[in-house]
């Protein structure tokens, strides 16, 4: 039985992760108290209720892991925020409201330090055990350059410059990684962001389970061998 943490568990891909994985150790991290709990419900697995862009708490809940288990398989970082609007369209009373320098900050700080934090902090263990695999759900935004949404596409960018400047570094220590880089999904991320999309241009996202079919696949994959980034998206989203 493989220890997994996931990040972001409490919806959308996260919790369709968890769904997946099951009948593994799961141990879930989320802010969201109540949905957080109820997935751990569900699965009888182990949660922690973090916001993972605070420092003092990610610290506390990464001890409070590492004292837990004897070992980490896997990390799943899940966990996201969203925003789009160029900074012309910043007199929009919409495009305010999700672009303020506070809400900025949030982007930067989950999608980017989030995941660069939460790696840093499960390194220790997987090198000392001399094994384990990092899945991070980066985006599309992580690969290009869009003009509606240049916050998003500087965060995504961030976490992945890192990966792919960590990868020879944990591969001498038998640490996978890869970054699976998904187009639009249907789940209630952009609802969560205070943006819905319309639904026609939610009809050409993928499903959150189709994600979770390529991180299956990366899980099955032979010890010695590694994916380092995967593109995903819906045959409609082009």
């Amino acid at each position: 039985m493989k220890t997994i943490i996931i990040t972001g568990a409490a919806s959308g891909v996260g919790k369709e992760t968890a769904k997946l994985l099951q009948n593994e150790k799961l141990i879930l991290i989320d802010k969201d108290e109540k949905k957080l709990k109820a997935v751990a419900k569900r699965y009888a697995c182990d949660c922690y209720v973090c916001d993972i862009t605070n420092i003092e708490k990610l610290i506390l809940v990464s001890e409070d892991i590492k004292k837990s288990v004897k070992k980490i398989d896997v990390l799943i970082n899940c966990a996201g925020v969203w925003t789009k609007g160029e900074l012309s369209q910043q007199e929009n009373e919409h495009f305010a409201e999700i672009n303020t320098y506070d809400r900025i900050k949030q982007i930067i700080d989950t999608n980017t330090f989030g995941t660069i934090a939460m790696i840093k902090s499960v390194f220790p263990i997987m090198k000392k055990q001399g094994y384990g695999q990092i899945i991070n759900i980066n985006s599309q935004s992580g690969i290009v350059t869009e003009e509606f949404c240049p916050v998003y596409n500087a965060s995504k960018h961030g976490s992945r410059a890192f990966s792919q400047a960590v990868l020879t570094d944990l591969a001498k220590h038998n640490i996978k990684m890869t970054d699976v880089c998904p187009g639009l999904i249907k789940t209630d991320f952009y609802v969560n962001a205070n943006d819905e999309l319309s639904k026609e241009i939610m009809d050409t996202g993928l499903e959150a389970k189709d994600v979770v079919n390529v991180i299956k696949y990366l899980l099955d994959l032979p010890k010695d061998i590694t994916v380092p980034s995967i593109e995903i998206k819906n045959m409609k989203n082009f």
